[in-house]
Order: C-alpha cells, then structure tokens, then sequence
C-alpha cells in the first residue's frame, strides 16, 4: 500500500536573519549592529495559519516584511513555492509576487488617499500582471473583490476617508484578493480597530481563508486573536525563535517561560484556552 503524498511547503524560512547597521558612538568607534532576527526556520503549509507572537521589538514586523521582500536578509532564505525570494528578480519576481500580498496594521495609513478604492483595489494586477486584463476586466474583478468583502460595487467610486477604519481594513484585504494569492501576510490587520469590528474581520478572513484556500501568516500580539486564527504558532524574543508548535499545544502546555509571561500578561480573566492544570 502506497504512503499519503506529504504537500510540499508553501512557504519555508531557513536559518533567517537581519542586522542593521547602528551609528557610530564617536568618531574613532567602530560601528555598532542591531541583530533584529537570529536563525529563524519554519515551514507553512498550504491552507494552515501560522500565528508570530512577542512583544513590541521582538522582530514580528522585520520577519513579515523579509517574508514579503520588502527587506533583505543578512542571512538565510525564504522560499515560496521552493523559490528564493530573494534570489528572484525582474518579471520573475512580480510572477511570484502575485500568489502572496499582504494586509498591513493601519487600515488608514496602508490606503492612499488621493485615489479612489478602484485605483488602490486594482493595483497589485496593474503592477503585478500589468498586460493581463483589460480595464473592463480590472473593474469586473474589482466588483468581485469587493462583494467577497461585503462591500458594494458603488464604493469602487468613492475615496477611502469616506469609510471606517473596519471598512478600510475590509478594502485592504479586498485590494489583496486581487491576484488570488496563496499566502496572505497579515501585520497586525484588526489591533488599530474597535473590538466589535476585529471580529467581524477575523470573521471574513476564516470564511476567505476556507473559500479559496488561503494560507495566513499571522502577526499579532493579541494572544486570542493568534489563538482563534492560527493553527501552529511561533513565538518571538529579542529576534530568536524561543518555542514553536501547534496553537492547542503551546496556549495549553507552553515550557517556555517567556511565553508564560506573554499568556499570563492577557489582561482581565484568564479564557479557558490559557489555564493550566497544576500538578
């Protein structure tokens, strides 16, 4: 009898990370370095959610945008699809790009507010897949991009203060719908919203995530959103990997005890997922 093919990867990050350079102390001093990520390795397979939690500083948003070739490592590799982000580039790289996007943590600063929502939903296909469609075509997929969201087609006319921050964010994730990507990066997309809006959010996200496969990296530093979306989870300290495993292990039976201390700072009661059985 034959094995179960195992997936291969979607993304893997191998022995990550990231120095910036520091200015010098004085002029005859050599200058200084801020090792922002150290060996950092993980694998996300398709259609999982991997949740990066820490503290402010902790190297969340430096490894989202090295994920995301936005930055480039000192050391390491992220492949996508077993391609080499950061190896990749010209017509090669805007391919790739087109099967992961990402949603940033300010639904007001991430959207241009000289253009209309038709203008910021359609850019990643204008930039990314320039000769692809026609401008009646870009709209159809606009429309539709927005209606997955539970927005209306009107409100590809309309500019972005004209909504709330929930319906920017809503436009945002529309905006990266439009390649249907593989693997959405999500920096903190529902922390800058009211509680009752981040669940609706969270909401639409599962509900795309379950309708076209989507794969989540999530990066947040709200325990119980990480614990709802995520099914695998990587904590962060000072740019080093300090525990990883799957969500219902590490919120029920984390061993390492800074990551005791993130589950014990959630402020008021305790959710069940956090208790521990003492011996």
């Amino acid at each position: 009898m034959n094995a179960m093919p195992i997936s291969a990867p979607l993304l893997e990050v191998k022995h990550l990370g990231r120095r910036f350079a520091l200015p010098r102390a004085g002029l005859f001093q050599p200058a200084g370095a801020l090792q922002a990520l150290s060996d950092v390795s993980f694998t996300l397979q398709p259609g999982k959610s991997l949740g990066i939690v820490g503290e402010s500083g902790s190297g969340k948003s430096t490894l989202a945008r090295l994920v995301m070739a936005l930055d480039t490592p000192s050391e390491g590799q992220v492949l996508f699809k077993g391609v080499d982000v950061h190896q990749t580039h010209g017509q090669a790289l805007r391919q790739l790009r087109s099967g992961f996007q990402m949603v940033f943590q300010d639904p007001y600063g991430s959207l241009d507010p000289r253009q209309k929502v038709l203008a910021i939903v359609t850019e990643p296909i204008r930039t990314l897949q320039p000769v692809s469609d026609s401008r009646s075509e870009w709209h159809d997929r606009a429309a539709q991009a927005m209606s997955e969201v539970g927005l209306r087609t009107a409100d590809l006319d309309k500019y972005p203060h004209e909504f709330s921050g929930g319906q920017r964010q809503r436009i945002a994730i529309a905006r990266a719908l439009m390649t249907r990507p593989a693997l959405i990066v999500a920096d903190e997309p529902v922390s800058a919203l009211d509680v009752s809006v981040q669940a609706q959010v969270l909401n639409l996200m599962m509900d795309l995530q379950d309708r076209y496969g989507l794969s989540y990296l999530f990066v947040s530093h709200d325990l119980a959103v990480v614990n709802l979306m995520c099914d695998d989870v990587l904590v962060l300290q000072s740019g080093r990997v300090v525990e990883q495993g799957s969500a219902e292990h590490i919120f029920k039976q984390a061993a390492h005890p800074y990551t005791r201390a993130l589950l014990a700072a959630v402020p008021g009661q305790p959710p069940s997922f956090l208790t521990q059985e003492t011996p």
